[in-house]
């Protein structure tokens, strides 16, 4: 039961925004494809040796599909962690091609490739997990924690290096699978530990732009012909085989994928003469706030501490000196984690010593106090109005919300409520409030200067 509450814990810790992939597709051209990882990527089966594994079943079916420029698994290495893989990255390493034997450069390979295939991360949870002579494992939820961590701000900075070096390549990654099927006693926990490892992987790759491929499912539905060997957690040239199917369909539509030409903004679900749908395209065309994939702006949904900061930091054109210092923000995606560390560093967020509460709704009165301080950032000028706003329900406030908030009124930014005469202050901001507040701010202030 430890593990199962560690789970859930740990998944709490990395909430996740979960963005669609951005691929760019190759218009149909015969793509170079770059295997990437560990030893399922290498193709190791359950008898210990190098078969045939699902990169190699991928490159095939790319071939016959007239679809297979180049190929290469070289740099994919039985044992590898997320850190092995970051490593040689970062210090562009050498080695022979598996397709044509010529040594080649890892940096040279990822920036000729147009699709990337990456299986890794497993190693960096399996080795904290142990068996005894008798098949039986035992782990440390702490030492299992610890790994988890690392390996998702190693992932991510994976992507990240990767979209440095070539950042029209489709990169998809493997998600993973119970190695273990055969040890019942612990089987509840195992299939937990994968799904939520899944659920941190997949939004960490889909934030960065990448498309996460499930394969848990399809090993799991006949483990005796995917999984045979009771001693080995590689899969047979049967079940590489099918997890090269569930590779094969995203790859082939992404290779056959035309970007499409820029579309007029448009929400589905505001009505068009409304001042909502006015402020809602406005912060869309300003670049500041985004649309859903169906078509919709969701206004009346409530907006998170890490997507107003967000907001802001776009609005400012903030950089970040160095890496966020929050430690629950650490599986969010790479440009979030900038974002955040910006805005912090300068001075117009704040956490509570190494926690930063991304996934908290944010109130009407602390969105005020994050604009204050941006404005004052942007401008370089302290604002102390001269009458605090007529607001009934402000006055228990300390000060500087106070300022904040008549801040916002005195600007025309941001009004009360109806004809009640108060602001608000406690009421969380939805995302056609944070709209109006945000174009406004953006074109008094921001467009203004």
């Amino acid at each position: 039961m430890k593990l199962l509450k560690f789970l859930a814990v740990i998944f709490l810790t990395f909430q996740l925004v979960s963005p669609a992939a951005a691929m760019t597709g190759n218009n149909g051209q015969p793509a170079h494809y770059l295997a990437l990882g560990d030893s399922l990527a290498a193709g190791m089966i359950e008898t210990g040796g190098i078969g045939t594994g699902y990169a190699d079943f991928l490159a095939q079916t790319l071939g016959e599909a007239g679809l297979l420029a180049s190929y290469n698994k070289g740099f994919a290495v039985p044992g590898y962690t997320t850190e092995h893989v970051l490593n040689e990255l970062n210090k562009d390493v050498e080695k022979p091609s598996s397709e044509t034997g010529e040594t080649v450069s890892l940096t040279d390979e990822v920036k000729k490739a147009d699709v990337i295939t990456i299986s890794v991360g497993a190693n960096d949870v399996l080795k904290n997990l142990e068996r005894d002579e008798s098949g039986n494992i035992s782990l440390d939820p702490a030492e299992v924690q610890r790994a988890i961590v690392k390996m998702v701000g190693n992932y991510t900075a994976i992507l990240k290096r990767i979209s440095q070096l070539n950042p029209t390549a489709d990169v998809f990654v493997m998600g993973y699978y119970n190695p273990f099927p055969h040890v019942t006693e612990l089987s509840v926990q195992l299939n937990m530990l994968v799904g939520e490892l899944d659920k941190l992987v997949k939004g960490m790759a889909e934030g960065n732009g990448a498309y996460f491929v499930k394969v848990n499912d399809i090993i799991a539905s006949d483990t005796a012909a995917y999984l045979p060997n009771p001693e080995n957690i590689h899969p047979s040239e049967e079940g590489y085989k099918v997890i090269a199917e569930q590779f094969a369909k995203p790859v082939l539509e992404y290779i056959g994928l035309v970007p499409l030409p820029e579309v007029k903004v448009d929400f589905t679900d505001i009505p068009q003469n409304s001042e909502s749908y006015g402020y809602a395209v406005k912060a869309a065309e300003y670049g500041l706030m985004n649309g859903y994939k169906d078509g919709t702006f969701k206004p009346y949904n409530p907006l998170t501490r890490v997507q107003m900061t967000s907001i802001l930091t776009r609005a400012l054109e903030l950089e970040a000196a160095k890496p966020v210092q929050f430690t629950d923000l650490l599986g969010y995606p790479v440009k979030t984690q900038e974002e955040v560390a910006a805005a912090a560093e300068a001075g117009i967020v704040k956490g509570i010593g190494q926690l930063f509460m991304p996934g908290d709704r944010i109130t009407r009165a602390q969105m005020a106090l994050m604009i204050h301080r941006a404005y004052e950032e942007e401008s370089g000028k302290t604002y102390k109005p001269v009458k605090i706003a007529p607001f009934i329900d402000i006055s228990t406030y300390s000060g500087e919300y106070q300022d904040a908030i008549t801040f916002l009124y005195d600007k025309q930014i941001a009004s009360g409520v109806g004809s009640t005469g108060k602001f608000n202050p406690t009421g969380y901001l939805t995302r056609a409030q944070a709209a109006k507040i945000i174009s406004n701010f953006y074109e008094q202030v921001i467009a203004g200067n």
